[in-house]
């Protein structure tokens, strides 16, 4: 029999009954205090800390402080003039948060946008960083709905070996992000290296934020969402996008083996992204965006209600 729908339902769309819309409300970033942070780069009060290069075929850990900006840079003019793909993510130093792709994308969104945070995995739930500058030029792109910066996966070995072979694997991003992450002090110290390998293989398989690589969302003939993927347009030097760190973070970047994918993989050539740390001088408002309970909420709450709920597993 097929379920009826009493005559009092509705099936219009509803902002207020709409879980995600009610979890955006929350996170309303407060403008006036990054307008602060934004200045010290319009205003030139900001101090460098360091430089460095994110290099083709290659992933790196770059170190950020609490109320520093990180910015990832192109300059095609000095190399081979395309645009260069990177992928992204952010880890505390002790290794205990990091980036979540569930809970951001929930909270803000497949496509950050400047104010948009990056927020950390549930029993933290805490912003761990938020971009405060993206000068891409998005007239460049071919349509109004394609975006240069997205949460997506990333490219691994699987998938380029598949495709083309074990001698067309130069290092995917995942191979990159074990490079990178490899390069954090408090992987270093682990001293057994099974146990370093599978730390390592835990951060690199998760999601990450994609960066100057065009794409869109959109259903293919079966009417499945996938994401679509464009060549990224050749950008002026000085297109950069940046972050606010929230708390002591390192970024660590994947340059992405398709550069800007606008040639067959096997003739890919990726360019360098140039790293600069900025100091703001600006300390991050709070630590603790959202009111959460604190970090004993799950623990203390979330765990006792589970264990006082009775179930039965099925073996396959």
């Amino acid at each position: 029999r097929r379920p009826t729908v009493s005559d009092d339902a509705t099936f219009e769309y509803d902002p207020d009954i709409d879980p995600v819309k009610t979890y955006e409300r929350k996170v309303t970033p407060d403008i006036e205090f990054y307008d602060r942070v934004i200045a010290t780069r319009t205003g030139g009060t900001r101090e460098l800390v360091y430089e460095a290069t994110n290099d083709k075929h290659c992933g790196d850990a770059f170190a950020v402080k609490a109320g520093q900006v990180i910015r990832m840079e192109q300059r095609p003019s000095l190399h081979n003039g395309r645009t260069q793909i990177i992928d992204v993510m952010f880890v505390t130093p002790n290794l205990e948060q990091w980036g979540d792709h569930l809970n951001t994308g929930a909270l803000e969104g497949l496509n950050p946008r400047p104010y948009s945070g990056v927020w950390t995995q549930s029993g933290y739930l805490q912003k761990i960083a938020t971009m405060v500058e993206d000068n891409f030029p998005y007239d460049l792109l071919p349509d109004d709905d394609v975006s240069h910066i997205f949460f997506a996966a990333h490219c691994n070995a699987d998938w380029i070996t598949m495709v083309h072979g074990i001698e067309g694997n130069v290092n995917s991003c995942h191979e990159n992000f074990i490079h990178g992450f490899n390069q954090i002090p408090a992987i270093q110290a682990i001293a057994d290296p099974e146990e370093r390998r599978r730390v390592v293989q835990r951060f690199s398989d998760r999601n990450d934020i994609n960066i100057f690589q065009g794409q869109r969302f959109d259903q293919d003939e079966r009417g499945i969402t996938r994401c679509i993927l464009f060549p990224s347009p050749r950008v002026p030097d000085g297109t950069a996008v940046e972050f606010y760190a929230e708390k002591d973070l390192y970024t660590v970047i994947s340059n992405c083996p398709f550069a800007d994918q606008a040639l067959p993989f096997l003739e890919a050539d990726p360019n360098p992204v140039y790293i600069s740390v900025w100091d703001t001088g600006i300390e991050p408002y709070t630590d603790n965006h959202l009111g959460q309970p604190g970090e004993n909420f799950w623990a203390d709450t979330v765990y006792d209600r589970i264990a006082g709920k009775k179930g039965t597993a099925t073996e396959a």
